[in-house]
């Protein structure tokens, strides 16, 4: 049990290392990431000294069960690919001018409306894809207002990763157990509508307590002409989304396998943008864009994350920890989750608590409140979720001045009155 255990602690520590400090590949035109380079090692160690049996480790990839990593992946992508093709036709960006135009020169009306927009934007896309699109647009707009950018930065972090805890599509985590325990999208939405609720309150009464000085200073912005984004295009694509969600509610009654839906979907929603934009002869930018803009990496990092915790499976880890679990209240569940998270990213964890929920009858509370915590232990540190790390990158990008210890600080005050709040809901 020794030397698997060490071999895969390394691998998370290097892992972590590699996202705290952003270490890079540069070869060419290419930057890439080492973190999930380093898991991949990892994982391939734990196969070549046996670790885990071969047989063992394909049997995952081909079973016809819900948590084949292959079909989280497939469902996963599909859902990120069409909120990917919205915000390179610009729907992001077009909803965010129109907000500015209505908050007018009040930034306290400006902080309300940006983040009632982010919320419902990421109730029906993705957490990741608001962070990457309006991040940018925050550091443009508040150095040319002349204003605090803290405000916002925070209040949009916070909110999408709140709201994806609303539907199981809002983020990996939620889909990965979601889909092990056969948790159906409707039941998913009935259980985590007041946690989600109480947690956006919470969280959002925190940070107005903490920025409003900030927001008493007015706005010097002046209007820019609004960019309409092609119509048909943004047809096609907000079909296309509204037809995922609506099929992944009636799954169940059809019989079908909740991975199909998302990529059928985004499979048509492509071609048919495609199809138009040949008739029109509109340029195929958008589709290269969008297709190079997906999160590839997660591919690897998912199928290496599933190796070493299959490896803590074969030693008995997971047994062990699962005794200890077993025993505690769903508040502490999800406390010891949320931790583990920023130590170790929320999707390993969520992987591990998979594996470790596995080893006893686990109530499905207690899978929830792992939910909760997966969504929630983002706003920590940024190694607490990928969007984190992609969210100070950009930031860092944009000569914005928000460290690892200011966004620790923000952090620690917001998460632990919205994560204990969120949790005490799901007793109801």
């Amino acid at each position: 049990m020794t030397l698997p255990l060490i071999i895969v602690v390394l691998t998370l520590f290097l892992m972590l290392i590699c996202i705290i400090f952003d270490f890079k590949l540069n070869i060419k035109n290419f930057s890439i990431s080492i973190y999930w380079i380093v898991c991949l090692i990892g994982a391939i160690i734990c196969i070549s000294c046996g670790f885990i049996k071969f047989e063992s480790f394909k049997e995952i990839f081909i079973s016809s069960a819900s948590i084949n990593p292959i079909k989280i992946l497939i469902l996963f992508l599909s859902c990120t690919s069409l909120s990917v093709l919205l915000d390179k036709i610009g729907f992001f960006k077009y909803v965010a001018q129109l907000t500015l135009q209505k908050a007018k020169s009040s930034q306290t009306k400006l902080f309300f409306v940006f983040s009632l927009i982010i919320s419902v934007l990421t109730i029906f896309t993705s957490n990741d894809i608001l962070i990457l699109t309006f991040t940018p647009f925050i550091c443009y707009f508040t150095k040319r207002a002349n204003i605090d950018p803290t405000p916002y930065i925070v209040s949009e972090f916070i909110c999408a990763n709140t709201w994806s805890m609303f539907f199981f599509i809002g983020n990996p985590t939620n889909i990965y157990l979601s889909t092990l325990y056969n948790i159906t999208f409707i039941d998913y939405l009935i259980k985590m509508v007041l946690p989600t609720i109480v947690a956006v309150i919470v969280s959002f009464i925190v940070m107005y307590l903490l920025f409003r000085k900030k927001l008493k200073k007015p706005i010097t912005y002046e209007d820019e002409e609004v960019i309409k984004p092609n119509k048909i295009f943004l047809i096609i694509s907000l079909i296309g989304l509204c037809s995922m969600i609506i099929m992944m509610i009636i799954s169940p009654y059809l019989g079908l396998d909740i991975w199909y839906i998302p990529l059928i979907c985004a499979v048509i929603t492509y071609v048919a943008t495609l199809i138009y934009a040949l008739i029109k002869k509109e340029k195929l930018i958008i589709f290269k864009d969008s297709l190079k803009s997906l999160p590839y990496e997660i591919i690897p990092f998912l199928i290496s994350m599933a190796v070493l915790v299959l490896t803590l499976e074969n030693i008995g880890f997971s047994k062990l920890f699962g005794e200890f679990i077993s025993n505690q209240h769903i508040i502490v569940v999800g406390i010891i989750a949320f931790l583990i998270g920023n130590l170790i990213n929320n999707i390993p964890m969520t992987m591990f608590f998979a594996s470790v929920l596995g080893t006893f009858t686990a109530n499905y509370n207690m899978v929830y409140s792992v939910i909760v915590a997966s969504n929630i232990c983002a706003f920590l540190t940024p190694v607490g979720a990928l969007a984190g790390i992609m969210f100070m990158k950009i930031l860092k990008e944009n000569n914005i001045n928000f460290n690892f210890a200011k966004f620790m600080l923000y952090g620690l005050i917001i998460s632990i009155p919205t994560l204990i709040s969120s949790l005490s809901i799901l007793l109801i």
